[in-house]
Order: structure tokens, then C-alpha cells, then sequence
């Protein structure tokens, strides 16, 4: 018996280590980076264009979505590809997309059932009132994508950005009220496949806080700020650990193996837990601004783990 609860423990440690580890995703071809941040597949998804999140590659391997701003009209809009025979298709819009609304932060379930993303559009032509991004989901199925649908109006009421969602289904989001500055982390618990209030979670600080990536059990979320310790540049990578209480712990920088002088955001760890994307402007020149999207190995995740727990 001690053995069987020994095995739990460990694998309940590691239980960010899925199944989906078993499937092979092409990463384009690219050699897999090490402990330092690379350039994520030049002239496919790190382009000339604004990258406005980290591509989310659905648990399967076979479709991965992300965004990009439209410049000079700042109009966000997805892209899609489609893996197949061996090849990945062409960038192309999603086919649920209102190519007049904006959309951006596309995020997987866990199962990759549905596709999470933020965006201003309408539910008819008579939805005016709310004004800002609202949180939606699609569900992805064998037949491709179904149509949209308003995530939950008691999370999502106008002003909701970048979520990210645990195989509980608890939902971590950004909320900024409408053309406010003032950003911060909020969580909506999922109980009998209903969203509780949500809540302004203790890991804000007193400026800005957007981007939430949650691990799927929850162990670790990680997300942008513009406070907090060691600040590098304009926003960096934060990262903390949920204690053995089942509170979130204090906020800890990521360091300069991710964070640079320049703006890091975006923050989202590969479907078989092996890399951490990220978006960062530290490439920009006067002809070339925006952000372009980089990975590293994940297991600088670990690394901050255990220099956590030492302390």
C-alpha cells in the first residue's frame, strides 16, 4: 500500500506530464531549443507581421492558432494552420472568424474540445451595449469548427482578455475595464458546469497584470506584469507555485533566461509540456516593430520550482 501511495505522490508531483507527451507535434521542423530562448518559426509564425499571442497547438498536434495585429488599424485577428500528410497547411483565418470584429489570445481546453478567445464580437446585431472584449469558445470537432458561442455572462460582461482554462474547467482571465490601464488576474471557479463569481486573485500587484497561463492542474500559472521584483523591462514574465495550502505563492520573476529590457507577454507552455512560448520585442529596429513569438526548453519551469522551494 505504502508503494501504491508512493507512486500517487510522484505522479501527482508531475502531473503536468500528461499523456499528451506521448504525441509528436511538429514544431515546423525546428530544432527544439535548449535552456536558451530561440526565434519560434521564422517566416511561419515570428513574421514581419505583430504577433499579438503565443500560438496554442491543440492537444493532438494537429491545429495551432494564434494572432496577429493588424498595423496600422491595430485590428486583431487569428490565423490557423492545419497539420496533415506529413505538412502543414497555409496560414489562413479560422472559419468561425467575424473578419469585423476583433479576436485575439486563442486558448485550448486541455482536451482540446474547445477553443478559448477574447474578442468584441456581437451576438446579433442588437448587441451594443457591451463594449470591450468578451470571452467566447468553439468547439472543435471532427467536422472543424462549430459556431462561437458567449462563454458566460457572468464571467464575461465586457472588458475580459486572455484566458486560460484548467482540466477542472476553472477559468483564469484578464480583466481590464474599458480603455482603463488598471489590469488584473481574475479566476471563475467551474462547479456543476457553472462559473462562480469570479475572484481577484492575491498575486496582483498595484499595476498591470494580464496573459494568465494555467498549468492544467493548476500547479503553476504564468503571466506579465509591470511590477514586481527584478523588473527587466517594460513587462516581464512572472511565474508562481501553488503552496501545499492551495494558495497561490508569492510571484516570482523569471529571470534573464526569458526576460530582456525590451516587453515580454504571452506567456504559454506547449500541449506535451516541453517548451515555453512567449512573445518579445527585443528584435524590433525602426523598420521592424511588434513583437515575434520565442521558446525554450519548459524545464526552466522546474528549475524555478525547486529554487522556490529551497528558499
Amino acid at each position: 500500500m505504502k508503494a501504491v501511495i508512493l507512486i500517487f505522490v510522484v505522479m501527482n508531483f508531475s502531473c503536468d506530464q500528461t499523456s499528451n507527451q506521448k504525441i509528436n507535434i511538429d514544431y515546423f521542423g525546428q530544432k527544439p531549443p535548449a535552456d536558451s530562448a530561440e526565434l519560434f518559426a521564422p517566416g511561419i509564425i515570428s513574421t514581419g507581421s505583430f504577433e499579438h499571442s503565443a500560438p496554442a497547438f491543440s492537444p493532438d498536434g494537429k491545429t495551432v492558432v494564434w494572432a496577429v495585429m493588424e498595423m496600422p488599424s491595430y485590428h486583431t485577428i487569428l490565423l490557423e494552420m492545419n497539420y496533415g500528410n506529413g505538412k502543414w497547411s497555409s496560414p489562413h483565418s479560422p472559419l468561425f472568424s467575424d473578419t469585423t470584429a476583433n479576436a485575439v489570445y486563442p486558448s485550448f481546453s486541455p482536451d482540446g474540445k474547445y477553443l478559448y478567445f477574447s474578442s468584441d464580437r456581437k451576438t446579433s446585431m442588437n448587441d451594443t451595449s457591451i463594449k470591450g472584449n468578451r470571452l467566447w469558445k468553439v468547439e472543435k470537432n471532427e467536422n472543424g469548427w462549430a459556431v462561437p458561442m458567449l462563454l458566460d455572462t457572468v464571467v464575461s460582461k465586457g472588458g475580459e482578455y486572455a484566458s486560460s482554462v484548467a482540466e477542472n474547467g476553472n477559468l483564469y482571465f484578464t480583466y481590464g475595464p474599458y480603455r482603463s490601464p488598471d489590469w488584473n488576474i481574475y479566476m471563475s471557479e467551474k462547479k456543476n458546469n457553472k462559473f462562480s463569481k469570479p475572484t481577484r486573485l492575491s498575486i496582483n500587484s498595484t499595476g498591470y497584470e494580464d496573459g494568465p497561463f494555467v498549468s492544467p492542474v493548476e500547479s503553476y500559472m504564468i503571466f506579465e506584469s509591470d511590477s514586481g521584483e527584478n523588473i527587466k523591462g517594460g513587462t516581464d514574465l512572472f511565474i508562481c507555485f501553488k503552496n501545499k495550502d492551495g494558495q497561490w505563492g508569492k510571484p516570482k520573476n523569471m529571470g534573464s533566461k526569458i526576460n530582456t529590457s525590451s516587453f515580454e507577454r504571452f506567456a504559454r507552455v506547449s500541449p506535451d509540456d516541453k517548451y515555453l512560448f512567449f512573445g518579445s520585442n527585443r528584435n524590433q529596429t525602426e523598420k521592424q516593430r511588434g513583437f515575434d513569438i520565442f521558446w525554450i526548453d519548459a524545464g526552466i519551469i522546474e528549475e524555478l520550482k525547486r529554487d522556490t522551494d529551497s528558499r
